[in-house]
């Protein structure tokens, strides 16, 4: 490491030379971390060339000392770029790909580094705290970006895991690995139009698997695609001949059914080489009076899925009525954990674990009853499933439709919670408010065309969707070319926020009429938001109404498309439904923990 102690006053060589004066400026206040005042020195300097290599140069120290590796690495390739004999600017870059673990490149910036002269001098202008060349050249891993990144994924830190993987897609753009830990992050984080581009160069030049299409799949369906039913066709032919993604393939195809008009059910029925060979159904056992219930719990959806888990483990403590074992990611003390803090018996973390080493943990565990709590999202969850390892199995509360190695789905009246219900706030003199929390696949024709209808009756009405990945700029001009015929296209707006943030600023909910979870309507009914749904003949076209009924308002669940827009229009008039939704979520055992796991072990005693 460059010694910060040596005096601020060496002037480097050729191009460096140019450089110092500016750079031993800035170094004493990166290094007492003052670097707001850096940046506007940097920005004053660039006011007068926007490429002048000490400013960029400036700007990528910065960078680097806030661990925003991305930026430094492209404010010090374009210093280069200005001042191509800089030693300092290549030596810094070669530090950078060796921290990323890509020895090419950075073998070849040393080189160039010595070529244009690095020597004390101008390594004295760079702050303290960068490491010294060698010293990171001799401890050089393979893309150690990606392995921290999918570290961090997988105990549950999103943001920051993204961002690592990021970085190692910065300095490793041409790798396959990293370029598809990338898409799954993505996906994760429900930006599904940015994996869908990444995934679709796999499948463009031939070197797609039957995980990549299904992930594809999977991703082209969430933003409406019409390319993803043929895209899970290949991957179902694809997952015959490769055992190790039947799983994952299934609930890709599951997925994509729903959010095509397919038809799940179908999908998932035995398809000979893509089930499971652990597949071990036993007649399912009585329960016994205080069972030990495990359920699995990694990628879940949002916080409302960690919050039924959490209302599950406080009532069956609250009642007595057992003990929950969660198979969840990273510690207690996390804050996606926080919830289960004080109502969990155990949190296993098994964010790391294959299906058959989770299979094995669980069956250790000596688990009574065990649920899914990752649905369709989670295949890993359904590979454990497969090999029973507890004496009852069942598909998680909120699951569309049941996996054809599962006995059965708990009955969809017992399947969501929240905690508590939460205060409404206060609403202003503005236009009335309609909702919808969907995924841009979610908006199919016949949902848009009620819609409209539904607008066309609330002239002063606007239509409020939560930002799930609508405001790319794709999605935005799909969603503007779909909606301008039916005359609503002005009348939209893309909000950002939580789940439970979005329904309590709106005065009318519209649950979506294919959903792969019902929790948007229980979220709608804790912030007493009134909710109007659509009955279906397939559960995966029913959980919305589902919902309601659990909450004692399936008065509000329509029959037909016809009475689905009547009763939102009656609702979004009536100055007294909010109250009613209050009232009905106050006793509802959806907001009571201990009524909550009563109804659910009773509904699985009939």
């Amino acid at each position: 490491m460059a010694d910060s102690s040596m005096p601020a006053t060496g002037s480097g060589k050729g191009a460096d030379g140019r450089l110092a004066p500016f750079l031993l400026e800035i170094r004493p206040l990166i290094e007492k971390q003052e670097h707001q005042e850096a940046i506007a020195r940097i920005e004053a300097l660039m006011d007068h060339d926007p490429r002048d290599p000490a400013a960029l140069i400036g700007l990528g120290f910065i960078a680097f000392a806030s661990d925003q590796i991305v930026t430094a690495l492209d404010a010090l390739k374009h210093a280069l770029e200005t001042a191509p004999r800089s030693a300092l600017a290549a030596d810094s870059l070669a530090i950078l790909y060796a921290i990323a673990g890509e020895l090419a490149e950075a073998t070849f910036y040393a080189k160039l580094a010595q070529a244009n002269g690095l020597d004390e001098d101008t390594l004295n202008m760079r702050p303290a705290g960068w490491p010294d060349f060698a010293f990171v050249f001799r401890n050089i891993r393979e893309r150690p970006l990606l392995a921290q990144g999918l570290k961090q994924m997988a105990a549950g830190r999103s943001d920051l895991g993204l961002r690592l993987i990021e970085a190692q897609v910065a300095f490793s753009p041409e790798d396959g690995e990293t370029q598809r830990a990338h898409a799954d992050a993505l996906i994760a984080i429900g930006r599904h139009r940015q994996a869908a581009e990444i995934l679709s160069r796999f499948a463009a030049n031939g070197a797609a698997d039957a995980f990549d299409l299904s992930r594809l799949g999977r991703a082209l369906a969430a933003i409406g695609d019409g390319a993803a039913t043929g895209i899970i066709a290949e991957a179902l032919v694809l997952g015959t001949r490769d055992p190790a993604a039947a799983t994952d393939v299934l609930c890709a195809a599951a997925t994509v059914a729903i959010l095509t008009d397919g038809d799940p059910a179908r999908v998932l029925e035995p398809r000979g080489p893509l089930v499971p060979k652990a597949v071990s159904l036993v007649a399912p056992s009585p329960l016994s009076g205080r069972p030990r219930i495990g359920v699995l719990a990694t990628a879940l959806g949002d916080e409302a899925d960690v919050e039924t888990i959490a209302a599950l483990g406080q009532g069956l403590r609250d009642g007595n009525l057992g003990e929950l074992v969660v198979f969840g990611a990273g510690s207690l003390d996390l804050p996606h954990n926080r919830l289960l803090q004080g109502r969990v018996s155990r949190l296993v973390d098994a964010a790391a674990f294959d299906g058959e080493t989770l299979a094995y943990t669980i069956a250790g565990e000596g688990i009574d009853l065990l649920l899914d709590a990752g649905g369709l999202a989670a295949p890993l969850h359904a590979d454990a499933l497969a090999h029973h390892p507890a004496r009852r199995v069942l598909s998680w509360l909120n699951a569309p439709c049941a996996l054809p190695w599962t006995e059965d789905a708990v009955p969809a009246g017992a399947s969501l919670a929240r905690l508590e219900t939460t205060t409404r706030p206060g609403r202003g003199d503005g236009p009335l408010l309609i909702g919808t929390d969907v995924l841009p696949g979610q908006l199919q024709d016949d949902f848009l065309d009620a819609l409209a209808a539904l607008l066309e009756q609330l002239p002063e009405a606007r239509l409020l969707l939560r930002d799930r990945d609508f405001s790319h700029q794709d999605n935005v001009a799909i969603l503007i070319e779909r909606c301008q015929p039916r005359g609503i296209a002005d009348r939209i707006e893309i909000v950002d926020g939580s789940p439970l943030a979005f329904a309590a600023g709106l005065d009318l909910y519209v649950a979506p009429f294919r959903a792969l979870s019902g929790q948007d309507v229980i979220t709608a009914a804790a912030v007493a938001t009134p909710c109007v749904a659509l009955r279906g003949p397939a559960r995966h076209l029913n959980l919305g109404a589902a919902a309601l009924d659990a909450l004692g308002l399936g008065e509000y669940a329509a029959a037909d498309i016809g009475e689905f827009i009547t009763i939102a229009a009656a609702l979004a008039a009536d100055a007294d439904a909010s109250r009613r939704f209050a009232a009905a979520a106050a006793v509802a055992p959806a907001f009571n923990p201990s009524s909550f796991a009563s109804a659910l072990l009773g509904s699985l005693e009939e």
